[in-house]
């Protein structure tokens, strides 16, 4: 178990594959994961009991494309989205 403590873990220098049939292109710039413990937002400043993983993704055209390569990502992993976008 985690302690009480608030921290996060960042992954960049990552990159998303293009996934054509979803209508996804490669991305490489805007490509990370961050893992906040007890934390619900990238500010670290709403304490949860809990951790939450964020993945950074471009925003393309508005929330829609967001959403959509978020949920790709998850579905790779057995995971759903359970959050709304959250601003950068």
């Amino acid at each position: 178990m985690a302690s009480r403590h608030v921290a996060e873990i960042r992954w960049s220098c990552l990159g998303w594959p293009k996934v054509p049939e979803r209508g996804l292109y490669a991305e490489f710039k805007h490509a990370e994961v961050s893992v906040l413990f007890n934390a619900a937002t990238r500010e670290l400043d709403e304490r949860i009991d809990g951790h939450t993983v964020l993945v950074h993704v471009r925003r393309g055209n508005g929330d829609e494309y967001e959403e959509r390569h978020a949920s790709w990502l998850a579905e790779q992993t057995g995971q759903t989205v359970i959050g709304p976008p959250q601003p950068c």
